[in-house]
């Protein structure tokens, strides 16, 4: 993976563009579990005391799960639907998605307690499911609600008490969906427009959105995680150069991964990681804060590799094929 330029780019684009070697470290890889009898599992999330959820097939569902010191164990959830979770805070709070084993069934958000009690989420008024896919420290969860035949999808987030609130869109935008949040309230994720291609966003405490610089003019680009300092990591296109990855700095400036990658999570540190697109083999990546790129391996025996959440600590997780996996860089 070279991080070299192969054209020219103005300074005001891309700011700071890191230029770093391979980092050479030791990477310890562990399978954290499935469920007996699972056909699988996946952990998407791990919070900073190394509790990590995500969910494992059985039964014909997806169940939910969380996987921490004593293993892996199953969560309360809805019977007849697959029941994901795709975050947890520090406070051990998640959050996730119900769906459907059939499409007339719509999808519904759920808030996890500590104790592992869930609560359903309200979905808005004339729309008719609603997912999640983030939660911060302070319990809220952040998501998307879409229309049943139509494709309508709006950013939404539901405070700790259950009031729900659609996000702010830019001018011109009419469809957006939320990717991640970090612990104190950034959100990202990506809107659209007549007119307008899909453009990557960083949504802020106070309310008001952030547009977030293309590649190319008007090419797609699209924001997948934040870290409390607002720094966000995803992908943007250039018209005649494919999808690379991206992290926008908090200071404005960007930082360019290569092409064919797919940064998926930033920890508070800088600290991203994700993976390379490739059609017959994808590699797992950490790219440090000063732009050192990791292979971080496949667990042997597998194909691929997904990273889904690195804590701050620098520990990660996600999957390769069918299992979850965590990664320990030393």
């Amino acid at each position: 993976m070279s991080r070299r330029l192969s054209f020219a780019l103005s300074t005001a684009l891309l700011a700071s563009v890191i230029v770093a070697p391979q980092a050479h470290a030791a990477t310890t890889i562990t399978e954290l579990g499935s469920l007996p009898g699972s056909n699988g599992s996946t952990a998407a999330a791990i919070n900073d005391s190394g509790v990590a959820v995500g969910s494992s097939g059985r039964g014909g569902f997806n169940r939910p799960v969380k996987f921490d010191g004593n293993g892996v164990s199953e969560l309360a959830g809805p019977a007849d639907r697959h029941t994901e979770l795709q975050a947890i805070n520090n406070r051990g709070v998640a959050a996730g998605t119900a769906t459907g084993s059939s499409p007339d069934v719509a999808g519904r958000a759920l808030r996890y307690s500590a104790d592992g009690t869930y609560a359903v989420l309200s979905v808005p008024f004339g729309y008719w499911s609603a997912s999640a896919v983030a939660i911060d420290d302070s319990g809220t969860v952040y998501g998307t609600a879409a229309g049943r035949s139509d494709d309508r999808e709006i950013p939404v987030r539901w405070r700790l008490n259950g009031v729900l609130a659609a996000l702010k869109l830019p001018e011109g935008a009419t469809w957006g969906r939320v990717t991640g949040a970090s612990p104190n309230g950034y959100a990202t994720g990506v809107v659209s427009g007549p007119g307008m291609n899909r453009l990557a966003v960083r949504w802020n405490p106070g309310g008001t959105v952030t547009t977030l610089q293309r590649l190319d003019d008007g090419a797609v680009s699209e924001a997948l995680a934040v870290n409390r300092n607002g720094d966000v990591v995803g992908t943007a296109d250039f018209w005649n150069e494919g999808t690379y990855g991206v992290r926008w700095n908090a200071d404005g400036s960007m930082t360019k991964y290569g092409p064919n990658l797919k940064p998926w999570s930033i920890n508070d540190h800088g600290v991203a990681v994700g993976w390379s697109m490739t059609a017959n083999r994808n590699v797992p990546y950490r790219w440090s804060n000063e732009g050192e790129e990791l292979d971080l391996g496949v667990p042997t025996g597998n194909s691929f590799a997904y990273p889904r959440d690195i804590n701050n600590d620098g520990v990660i997780v996600g999957m390769a094929d069918v299992a979850a996996y965590k990664w320990t860089v030393s």
